[in-house]
């Protein structure tokens, strides 16, 4: 029964008992009034209906506004979940790469993450994060079968990932198993590079260099000149700023800061300086691009 119709029968029964509608005496014509403490007793029990009624209705009521509050937190609790479902009968954390790719995506952003940079990081975890990660061994599975070169990216991009969760996830059982899976990433090999390439190799590969087209001899040479990375130096000959003359050699602004990475100037030599003049005399030079 809805509750305006339950409100309107016991509203009919303390009327009836107040003696305001028709009763059986008053129908057949007899004067016989019920005994005042009949009556009494009725209207204490129709107060005491009433005072139900009334707490059942404050309680439907507040039903409607958990209700309401339950609809309002239910889509931040979805996108939490998507960050790293928590698994029943004590499985722990999951994480799922293609449920918290739009959220990594918005934090490089955030982060200002250098563009190519970032589709770095992106394309690798789409190409090797395709199962759920559960356990360190997951990421040891991930890690196992790539090269040096993909081990390299796959750390920085993966470590990357694990920071965002732990930003948007802010619980200290959930670091503890990101801590455990950063554990698992084998580290990059680092130092100084000792292998000196024979006379013949160096040779034969200037040989080469000289038939490729001017602007990939152009960048070898600014590389060796400079101590530039590659794609700094793809910035700089794409857009080559006026260059001082100096005794002996050029100097020209670079400005390139990215992370702890800075580039105020690079230095060239005369060689190569007249290579960039010839490239950008060209009358249609191809756009130089990191391969």
């Amino acid at each position: 029964m809805l509750l305006s119709a339950k409100a309107a029968c016991f509203g009919l029964l303390y009327q009836l008992a107040c003696g305001t509608v028709l009763g059986p005496s008053h129908i057949h014509g007899e004067d016989r009034p019920m005994a005042g403490d009949k009556i009494s007793e009725l209207k204490k029990r129709v107060d005491e209906q009433c005072r139900a009624l009334g707490s059942l209705a404050s309680s439907i009521e507040g039903e409607n506004r958990l209700g309401n509050l339950m609809k309002r937190v239910e889509g931040p609790c979805q996108a939490l979940s998507s960050l790293a479902a928590v698994g029943v009968s004590g499985e722990g954390f999951v994480l799922s790469w293609p449920e918290t790719r739009q959220m990594f995506l918005q934090y490089l952003e955030f982060k200002r993450y250098e563009p190519a940079n970032a589709r770095n990081m992106l394309n690798y975890l789409d190409r090797f994060v395709k199962q759920p990660i559960k356990a360190p061994m997951d990421v040891m599975r991930i890690f196992s079968p790539l090269t040096a070169g993909q081990r390299h990216h796959l750390n920085r991009a993966m470590r990357a990932w694990f920071k965002c969760l732990e930003i948007n996830k802010p619980n200290g059982q959930f670091k503890e198993f990101l801590d455990g899976l950063r554990k698992a990433i084998p580290k990059d090999k680092v130092g100084i590079d000792i292998k000196v390439p024979e006379e013949e190799q160096i040779i034969s590969d200037l040989r080469r260099l000289a038939s490729d087209p001017l602007k990939y001899q152009v960048a070898y040479n600014l590389l060796l000149d400079s101590g530039l990375r590659l794609v700094e130096v793809v910035k700089l000959l794409n857009n080559f700023p006026e260059a001082e003359h100096l005794e002996g050699f050029y100097r020209c602004p670079v400005g390139l800061f990215r992370g702890s990475k800075q580039a105020y100037y690079c230095y060239l030599t005369e060689y190569t300086f007249q290579q960039i003049t010839q490239l950008k005399s060209e009358s249609d030079p191809a756009t130089l691009k990191r391969r």
